[in-house]
């Protein structure tokens, strides 16, 4: 009787497995590539029934030439499938697609050669075979580096892809379209010697293994979607997580290329990398680094017209925060998490026992998402905080904003911006600049190390270093022992509402924003790393409402509707006559407002060319060195020379001499970024000053201006060609030094031969 329950219960599973299997949806992922650990994420997906738990029967499908996997999304042969980059091609041609996640945030996609091939440089690439497939052909970062380098798809043989590395030692082919996570490896075991040709070397870092759907699709099914999503990544951290079980699978069931175990864990190790590359969870999708890719296909040549990204891109999980086995163990062990604090209004402060605050705000929504408690030490400064982070008195200081590295001291990003502005008397006009602050009496705390940055950056001015808070500071402006005084905006306003209202007022912005970070012990890499995901988890508009909610000022208003009405008749004749007066005075300050617009723009306008004069870059180019101080990014410099101007002028005159500067000006500007600043430098001398640039960038713009220039028809004297100097702001330049070496640059393109491009 024990023996037929047994088969009994057997066969009541049997048949609800059977019954169960009959209820999943069946649906199609296509890869777009061979299988391999790429696609790890969606076989342990499978495999650990994430997508059966949501209803759906996954089929995963391998690439093959025969497949275009937009096609078939479109088409709905495939609900979901795998894209590259190149299908942003596909949108600007109308075909409608959905963007779920980025698996890959740097794509592995490379150029591989052989040692043995003699091939060390791109420009090597030249008639050179190479096998590739019909979307490398058109993948934005490969075409990018080509290009860059003066290489052009026609200017190599295309083959058709074998997927055999060692075509590249018998010689079949020179060149192979590779994954940075497979051939190079097997390459090495061969015998041979990689030479890789990674984009991402050369400035073009772009996304890869893009999981879509059809816009169709999505519209008709936007729940199961969602979950589609969901499971998708779940599956993607367990891979990454789980790297041997993953691998051991993937030998048992989808080795179609035979990999061996050594390559697979190999692949798995490089590929994680960059799926985690600057992100702290798989599949983000920024909408501005997608746009940066399209803005490439453009320039490019390979799509016109604009996409609304906010439509390609539904899903945005920010506020889902994703912790490892390690990161839950140490919350669970933590039940308390010791922060220094220093109390200030309205960052962190006591009110009826209570702690509140700008900060304490961040501090709940993560309390909230992690299951503990941040419990508040106070410090009386920066100094004591670290100090006690070192002796372990406490885990973490929430308000560091030094951009200095201290030692045995992590930092994570920033999660709040500080606008530093000047607090002065009600009677003082707005301040346009901070120059006219020179001679003036201006206060700062002595304890914040961002002050250094202003007394660094304004020598100057008059500083005088106020010891207590903020409340002294705006005490002495209001006893007129200062001007002014700088610091936070939350802590000015702050202070305003409580004790100045009507008296003093915010003046004007000073310097840049603060960037305020949490500080850890450098040995705390678990806290590190649930704060930096936690600041990741919290959106935009979350922050814009906490600072709003402690620097907006509000004021309690009780109205007398007696009092009101007895004063209106009074008001309405005094508002006729003063109506009258004041469209008079409108109109005067209207003619006053154009003339000193038109003022200023003649002050730093070349007349003859339209474009900056020598007063307006010299601004500019100590404003960019400023920020590149700051924020420790690159900008660069282009310096022009019309060759032979002076024989234009002999030959034709110098009218138009002026017309040739004028078109020459004319193709600068008209060829330039607007983040790109372009003026005349004198006489035949031009400049322009590109921000956020690297070397390989700044050579292939200054010679695309070249070729204009060169291809262009001049009036009168037709053909004309300049010399050009190129450089990169570096750390330890004054502005002089930058402008010499592009100067020095510029000269060696005019000695040897000219009509040249040289970078020092």
């Amino acid at each position: 009787m024990h023996i037929n329950q047994q088969i009994l219960f057997l066969f009541t599973i049997f048949l609800f497995s059977f019954s169960h299997a009959h209820t999943l949806k069946k649906v199609t992922l296509q890869l777009q590539w061979k299988h391999q650990f790429e696609f790890a994420g969606f076989y342990m997906a499978k495999e650990k029934g994430f997508y059966e738990d949501i209803g759906l029967d996954i089929d995963i499908k391998e690439w093959n030439y025969n497949i275009n996997s937009v096609d078939s999304l479109i088409d709905q042969k495939s609900q979901y499938a795998i894209l590259r980059p190149t299908s942003l091609i596909d949108i600007s041609k109308g075909k409608k697609l959905i963007y779920l996640a980025a698996i890959y945030q740097s794509s592995p996609l490379v150029f591989l050669a052989d040692k043995s091939s003699g091939i060390k440089t791109i420009k090597d690439f030249k008639n050179k075979k190479v096998m590739t497939t019909p979307n490398h052909n058109s993948d934005a970062s490969i075409i990018s580096m080509l290009f860059s380098q003066g290489i052009k798809l026609e200017d190599l043989t295309i083959i058709k892809h074998s997927f055999n590395v060692k075509d590249l030692l018998n010689r079949k082919t020179d060149l192979m379209a590779s994954y940075i996570s497979n051939e190079p490896f097997i390459l090495n075991r061969l015998g041979g010697k990689p030479v890789i040709f990674n984009p991402r070397d050369y400035g073009f870092d772009f996304y890869n293994d893009i999981l879509a759907t059809s816009k169709n699709y999505y519209d008709q099914n936007k729940e199961e979607v969602k979950e589609f999503r969901e499971a998708t990544l779940k599956g993607w951290e367990y891979a990454f997580n789980n790297i041997k079980e993953s691998v051991k699978l993937i030998q048992k069931k989808y080795n179609s290329q035979n990999k061996t175990k050594e390559s697979l864990l190999y692949e798995a190790n490089e590929l994680k990398k960059l799926a985690y590359y600057q992100t702290n969870k798989v599949g983000t999708i920024d909408i501005e680094k997608l746009d940066n890719i399209y803005n490439i296909y453009k320039l490019l040549g390979l799509v016109k017209g604009q996409i609304d990204f906010n439509k390609v891109v539904p899903f945005n999980d920010s506020s889902k925060l994703y912790l490892n086995k390690e990161e839950k163990d140490y919350i669970e062990k933590t039940s308390l998490i010791k922060t220094c604090i220093i109390p200030q209004k309205p960052f962190e402060f006591l009110e009826n026992g209570v702690y509140k605050g700008m900060i304490t705000d961040y501090f709940n929504i993560f309390e909230k998402k992690l299951g503990t408690k941040f419990f508040p030490v106070k410090v009386q400064s920066k100094k004591q905080a670290l100090e006690y982070i070192e002796e372990k008195k406490c885990e973490l200081f929430p308000f560091f904003v030094d951009k200095k590295k201290k030692e045995n001291i992590k930092v994570t990003d920033s999660y709040l911006k500080l606008p530093l502005v000047l607090a002065t008397k009600i009677d003082i006009p707005f301040l346009s600049s901070i120059e006219n602050l020179k001679n003036k009496t201006i206060g700062i705390p002595k304890n914040h190390s961002y002050m250094q940055l202003l007394k660094k950056h304004y020598p100057y001015l008059n500083f005088i270093y106020i010891n207590n808070d903020v409340k002294e500071g705006l005490k002495k402006v209001s006893d007129d022992e200062l001007y002014g005084y700088i610091d936070t905006l939350p802590a000015i306003s702050s202070s305003i509402q409580e004790n100045y209202i009507g008296e003093l007022k915010i003046t004007g912005k000073i310097f840049n924003d603060l960037d305020v970070s949490f500080a850890v012990r450098d040995d705390n890499n678990l806290l590190f790393s649930i704060l930096q995901k936690s600041i990741n988890t919290i959106d935009s508009n979350q922050k814009k409402e906490i600072f709003n909610r402690w620097v907006s000022v509000k004021y309690e208003k009780s109205v007398n509707y007696t009092l009101a009405w007895q004063l209106a008749f009074v008001t309405l004749l005094i508002f006729i006559v003063f109506l009258y007066w004041n469209r008079k005075l409108k109109k005067a300050n209207c003619k006053l407002s154009l003339a000193k617009k038109r003022l200023e723009q003649l002050a730093i306008t070349d007349r003859l060319t339209n474009i900056y004069n020598r007063h307006k870059l010299d601004e500019v180019l100590k404003s960019e060195r400023l920020r590149s101080d700051r924020y420790n990014y690159k900008f660069g410099l282009i310096i022009f020379d019309i060759d032979y101007f002076k024989k234009v002028n002999d030959i034709y005159g110098h009218h138009i001499g002026d017309v040739v500067l004028q078109e020459f000006a004319y193709i600068l500007k008209s060829n330039s970024r607007r983040t790109d600043t372009v003026g005349r430098w004198g006489g035949e001398e031009f400049i322009i000053i590109v921000p956020h640039t690297n070397k390989e960038r700044l050579l292939i713009f200054a010679k695309h201006l070249k070729d204009l220039i060169e291809g262009y028809n001049f009036t009168k004297a037709q053909k004309i060609t300049a010399s050009i100097g190129v450089t990169i702001f570096k750390k330890e330049d004054s502005v002089e030094s930058f402008v010499s070496r592009a100067d020095n640059a510029l000269y060696k393109s005019k000695k040897t031969g000219r009509n040249k491009v040289t970078f020092f």
